[in-house]
């Protein structure tokens, strides 16, 4: 659900104090494009948005949370995406919203509010995964993963439950995925370890 006006309110209020945006770079390619993001804080880069802003006609966002590996102080991430008008007019291309390890954040308020709290609904995906791995028998765990990622249908996506659900189909997917190819105790100890990433990450969720 989205949050209440006077709780996104609250959460930006709670955030730390403000740091610097990564710099960003975006170059085409024959398939798409590739963004080259670099931390230039003192502090690793756990998570971001970058958007395309203004563009008549089209839209385009990349929500991403790296706790397992954040990007250090001073390297740079290539990311290859499938997009290619993102390449094709990279002045409208923004990145909105940054988080760092250390709870400090940058970029659109509004926007750095949201990124929270997609990070807030992975954690509790990612709970609510570990209750069905952890309860139901094996034989129905896969079927009720899948009805689990059909019951999340796509949404408008520019709303925070849009942003939410499709961050938690992403969540769940990966989980079945690994499920298929991998023993359940063993991908039931990668969302243990993940759980306790979100719950220790800043700022607090």
């Amino acid at each position: 659900m989205p949050l209440p006006r006077f709780a996104m309110h609250l959460l930006l209020l709670a955030l730390p104090a403000a740091a610097q945006l990564p710099d960003l770079r975006i170059e085409p390619t024959a398939g798409g494009s590739i963004f080259y993001i670099k931390n230039t804080a003192a502090q690793p880069l756990t998570g971001w948005l970058i958007e395309l802003v203004d563009y008549p006609g089209s839209s385009y966002s990349l929500w991403q949370d790296d706790l397992a590996a954040p990007l250090a102080p001073g390297t740079e991430k290539r990311i290859p995406v499938a997009n290619m008008t993102v390449g094709a007019v990279p002045d409208y291309v923004k990145m909105q919203a940054a988080v760092y390890a250390d709870g400090t954040t940058a970029g659109v308020p509004e926007k750095v509010t949201s990124l929270i709290e997609r990070r807030r609904h992975i954690l509790q995906t990612t709970r609510d995964l570990i209750h069905r791995f952890e309860t139901m028998p094996a034989a129905a765990l896969t079927a009720e993963l899948q009805s689990w990622i059909t019951s999340l249908q796509p949404g408008r996506r520019m709303t925070q439950e849009g942003i939410n659900q499709s961050a938690a189909r992403g969540v769940i997917q990966e989980a079945l995925t690994k499920l298929n190819s991998s023993p359940r105790a063993d991908v039931l100890a990668g969302l243990k370890v993940s759980e306790r990433r979100l719950a220790s990450s800043k700022p607090a969720l």
